[in-house]
């Protein structure tokens, strides 16, 4: 399918939200260059030559490391815009005086607003930030922020640095592959073995034919650095808010089904607790984390796959571990190969989609990618990789467990005796820690979208020069009562797998389905073919459908 490119198209918009690791001398003059695929593809072998060859083991680790690391914090933060009321697009960086001429090389200190003046600003609210500049033509993202302060530690450019293949196929896995999986045998019991297997290989393939259709975005619309822009092209302002408020409403979702983890990882590691009083052990156990840098915080990002791949250890051991049922591979335990509750099945078609739910990180992997060529054959890749680490988890799980299989998988191993306890109790520890990790980098775009709205208002920052305590007291106050909000939802919505429901049915249908699709046929809707877009239009149906249906019975 021939996919018209920006010159065919005949013009290409500026979409400013880079942060500075992406924004070239060129984007910076000019973002209306006609896009010359050759010496974009040129630029990236440049950088790529320009990037020191691992020469050890240790520096070969270490790339891996700072590529993942890079990736989780940029998906953490790409989709959320810092912009004016009035529509004065703002940019917060560090103190200049720290930061020096480094600011002035990635073209971040020439941005001016309409008089040509510097608007300088010094943030009580939020210490790390020093000055506001504001101008009439650019959008920044919380990104900007995070990669500033990188820089400003690092004392280094850090855009040379691009992600081999395998590097960027590790990043899309450890994104992927999250604390969904330990729902997935229970979305199989819900769903049994016909409609659940179905259910699985339609999520698999359509998140893949929509993780293809933004990378033609991408490659069509070189501006275009994260999900939002993409939004931007095809709707205008309007998409890039619904893909904020959506991104930051998924990221307090996400922050409480961590909660819930962590209260029943701990409820099965001291069992008879009162689930109150785990829920505000959480709250002890997490808050710290959100006064952490965010730097070092996305470095906790492999956490995640790490706990995905000692689940499946676990629970492979354990089920070749005990030759009789329940818990037995051996022996498996009684399953059903259609639904044994029809009105459950709408929930696991969440359950089971939840996993899927990745594609916002997308834009920047592309990016981040030193053959962005090779962007079909990653996602190929990925989500091969992830189909036999869900599978693997789900099939075994129902089938050791069958109509006994719990919300979350660990709580079934906790519960049977004859196995290796040491073994079941240091996986436990590892998916508890994997809330601990992911917490404070889940919340951060959400706390720091708060404080950069009281920022912007003049009487709030009146009142915090008057004494100094109290920007510092305003800030450790608004981060203690969101994630006190975080924890009292995790109390009210108790269940596991309602939220993890809720995440696929509706958030992932959202960003994962429904929103690829329409950004595809806005933007190329005139050079498709009839039947590619009846195609189209049915899969945008069928999502449809099953978001609607799936959020609704997460509530019921």
């Amino acid at each position: 399918m021939d996919i018209p490119s920006s010159v065919e198209r005949g013009q290409v918009h500026s979409i400013p939200n880079l942060h500075p690791s992406q924004r070239s001398p060129n984007n910076a003059s000019n973002g209306s260059q006609p896009f010359d695929s050759s010496s974009w593809e040129n630029n990236n072998l440049d950088h790529n030559m320009a990037t020191p060859m691992a020469s050890s083991l240790s520096d070969r680790i270490g790339s891996f490391v700072d590529s993942c690391s890079r990736t989780s914090l940029m998906y953490m933060a790409e989709n959320v815009t810092v912009s004016n009321p009035d529509d004065t697009r703002s940019l917060i960086v560090d103190d200049m005086n720290d930061y020096g001429s480094m600011a002035s090389s990635n073209g971040s200190s020439s941005r001016r607003n309409s008089v040509g003046t510097l608007n300088e600003q010094t943030s009580l609210l939020y210490p790390q930030l020093g000055k506001v500049y504001t101008g009439t033509s650019y959008v920044s993202t919380i990104a900007d922020i995070y990669e500033e302060d990188i820089n400003n530690e690092q004392h280094q450019i850090s855009h040379h640095i691009k992600s081999n293949f395998l590097q960027s196929v590790f990043n899309s896995i450890n994104i992927l592959a999250g604390v969904g999986i330990l729902a997935l045998p229970l979305g199989f019991k819900y769903s049994g073995w016909i409609l659940g297997m179905i259910t699985f290989c339609f999520c698999l393939g359509l998140t893949n034919y929509t993780a293809k259709l933004l990378g033609r975005c991408l490659h069509a619309y070189p501006d275009s650095h994260t999900y939002g822009d993409i939004a931007w092209n095809a709707f205008g302002n309007r998409g890039r808010i619904v893909v904020s408020f959506l991104f930051l409403t998924e990221l307090i979702t996400c922050a409480v089904a961590l909660v819930v983890l962590l209260s029943d990882g701990l409820g099965s590691l001291f069992p008879g607790c009162h689930p109150l009083l785990m829920r505000v052990a959480s709250f002890f156990i997490l808050t710290p984390m959100l006064f952490f840098p965010v730097r070092h915080l996305s470095y906790t990002s492999l956490i995640g796959i790490m706990s995905a791949f000692s689940i499946i250890l676990v629970i492979i051991l354990d089920g070749l571990s005990k030759p009789t049922t329940p818990g037995s591979l051996i022996e498996p335990a009684d399953t059903t190969w259609w639904p044994e509750d029809w009105m459950a099945l709408p929930r696991s078609t969440g359950l089971i989609m939840a996993g899927f739910c990745g594609h916002a990180c997308l834009a920047t992997i592309y990016r981040d990618m030193q053959h962005p060529k090779q962007y079909t054959k990653m996602v190929d890749w990925t989500y091969m990789i992830t189909a036999l680490i869900y599978l693997t988890v789900a099939v075994t799980g129902y089938r050791m467990f069958g109509s006994e299989t719990m919300q979350e998988i660990t709580q079934n191993l906790m519960l049977v005796p004859e196995y290796n306890q040491m073994l079941n109790r240091m996986a436990v520890w590892l998916i508890a820690l994997n809330p601990i990790a992911k917490y404070g980098l889940t919340l951060n775009p959400v706390n720091l979208s708060w404080e950069l709205a009281l920022a912007r208002q003049p009487s709030v920052e009146a009142w915090c020069t008057k004494q100094p305590w109290r920007g510092v007291a305003i800030n450790v106050m608004g981060k203690v009562l969101v994630s006190a909000l975080v924890v009292l939802l995790a109390y009210v919505v108790p269940d596991f797998d309602r939220i993890m429901s809720l995440l696929g049915a509706c958030f992932s249908f959202i960003i994962s389905g429904m929103f690829p699709i329409l950004c595809y046929l806005k933007l190329f809707g005139p050079s498709l073919l009839p039947s590619e877009k009846l195609v189209l239009y049915i899969l945008f149906l069928l999502c449809f459908v099953l978001a609607s249906v799936g959020t609704v019975w997460s509530f019921l």
